[in-house]
């Protein structure tokens, strides 16, 4: 395996649910104590085995960001988390200013939790809100009524100089004023960050199994679509910036961690379900609790499967990901990475996709135009190789 020695990011993968959302494809399983405290300690262990792998003439490996996803992380306790975080600040270097997010849940959150993760090191939370529509919260399974969101949202503003929410669109039988009043009461709260999703009905999910006995329809296109535009219009007015295709931040508050993926960054990700890039190489590890714990206690990584990507599928992810940022991708790093023009390189794809007024080059930047940020996918297979 080939390790690069830049600056990381860390993924921590907690897969353990109180019940599965209806939408949700992460890996989870039913939350137990007994059974989170056994897999904090093996998730432990594969922190140890990157340290050392990872550790070049005794130099620690350097994280600017650490980021706590599920599942629902939010069911650690401070002290568990506490713990965690002083293994990887003792077996890694940690940035001074390293970004710490958790993603929590409304329901779960309590003041003395705010205060007592403020106090672990965590310095971000992602708060999974969705809606502020109670009938589609139901929809989607969350265990959450608006009033509460609302209130834990103010909660969380009392600890935490630095959170995002989650909000899902596109709901079935979601009208575009239910959109915006939910917009209306985000914008109303003032968050430093918000995330948008267009509700994807994943193979598998319990949504997938509804759709196909007819239990409802799926949203139109165009409705789709005209509550991306309505979300942009109202998030730009209200003084956030829109940086990446689904994210909007205040000033300064742009999610670093993700930024790492889209900048075609390294990142280590840890726990069963999780994926990892460095070195040109894409691992990710076996999505089942019992084989992840299995390999660790044979002194093996948990990873089910490793791909080096060639040269030109990494000019390719370089791209595509890169494009998801509304800065676009500079085309002076891309000639620094490679050693070829991108515009040269690419230059049939990016005719073709100019001609239909999705792409625009200026400023030594390659990015999207109004019109390619609703037709991001087709923009982005024209570069697959």
């Amino acid at each position: 395996m080939k390790m690069n020695k830049d600056t990381l990011g860390l993924y921590l993968h907690i897969p353990f649910c109180q019940g599965k959302c209806r939408y949700c494809d992460f890996y989870s399983v039913n939350f137990e104590q007994a059974l989170l405290e056994k897999y904090l300690s093996y998730l432990k262990k594969e922190l140890l085995s990157y340290s050392i792998l990872l550790q070049g003439k005794g130099r620690k490996v350097e994280l600017e960001t650490i980021y706590f996803g599920g599942g629902t992380p939010g069911l650690l306790s401070a002290e568990e988390l506490a713990q965690v975080l002083d293994l990887i600040s003792q077996e890694f270097s940690l940035s001074p200013l390293a970004e710490v997010s958790l993603e929590v849940n409304p329901s779960s959150l309590t003041g003395e939790k705010l205060q007592a993760y403020r106090k672990s090191g965590i310095n971000r939370l992602s708060i999974g809100v969705q809606s502020f529509n109670d009938r589609e919260l139901s929809f989607l399974g969350r265990r959450h009524d608006a009033r509460e969101a609302r209130e834990k949202i103010e909660l969380a503003g009392r600890y935490f100089d630095n959170y995002s929410i989650d909000l899902i669109y596109a709901i079935p039988d979601q009208e575009l004023a239910d959109w915006e009043r939910t917009l209306q009461q985000a914008i109303q709260l003032s968050p430093y960050h918000v995330s948008l999703y267009s509700l994807q009905i994943e193979e598998g999910t319990p949504l997938a199994s509804s759709l196909a006995a007819g239990e409802f329809e799926e949203t139109d296109n165009s409705l789709d679509a005209e509550m991306y535009l309505l979300a942009r219009q109202f998030l730009r007015a209200s003084g956030y910036e829109h940086y990446e295709i689904s994210n909007f931040a205040r000033n300064g508050y742009q999610s670093r961690h993700n930024r790492l993926y889209w900048e075609f960054r390294p990142y280590l990700g840890v726990g069963p379900g999780s994926h990892s890039f460095m070195g040109g190489e894409r691992f990710w590890n076996h999505a089942d609790l019992s084989l992840y714990m299995e390999k660790l206690n044979q002194g093996e990584l948990p990873v089910q499967e490793r791909i080096q990507l060639s040269r030109e599928e990494q000019m390719a992810e370089m791209v595509f990901m890169g494009l998801r940022l509304l800065e676009g991708v500079s085309l002076t790093e891309f000639y620094k990475m490679f050693n070829v023009s991108l515009t040269e390189y690419y230059a049939r794809e990016i005719e073709k996709l100019q001609s239909q007024g999705l792409i625009t080059i200026g400023n030594d930047r390659i990015s999207l135009t109004e019109k390619g940020l609703l037709l991001g996918n087709l923009v982005f297979m024209e570069f697959l190789p």
